[in-house]
């Protein structure tokens, strides 16, 4: 889904991420005080190659220790559109390789 932003005309592309992971040393899938999550580890990675915080929503959650073959979140980004097959290599390399793919919807 692609929309224009109001305050200066750019338009923000929205993301979303397929993924499986092996939970066993994550703290579930949303941010925790107490230890590191799969949302957390999104979000920093995101940040570290497009150099601004970047929020990840996901469509479910899982709790401490627990897989998930197919999890779904999305981000949004503003600029010009991402090369995903980047994006999604990026991601692989900045969270152990827990993510199985990354495609965009435009």
């Amino acid at each position: 889904m692609t929309r224009k932003n109001q305050v200066n005309g750019m338009s923000v592309q929205r993301y979303f991420i397929y993924l499986a992971y092996d939970g066993t040393h994550y703290h579930g899938w949303q941010i925790q005080p107490n230890g590191i999550s799969i949302q957390e580890c999104l979000m920093k990675a995101l940040a570290t190659f497009l150099r601004k915080d970047t929020e990840v929503i996901g469509a479910g959650r899982t709790d401490a220790g627990v897989h998930a073959s197919l999890m779904v979140a999305h981000f949004d980004y503003e600029g010009e559109p991402l090369d995903v097959d980047k994006v999604a290599e990026k991601l692989n390399r900045l969270c152990r390789r827990i993510f199985r793919s990354i495609r965009s919807v435009g």
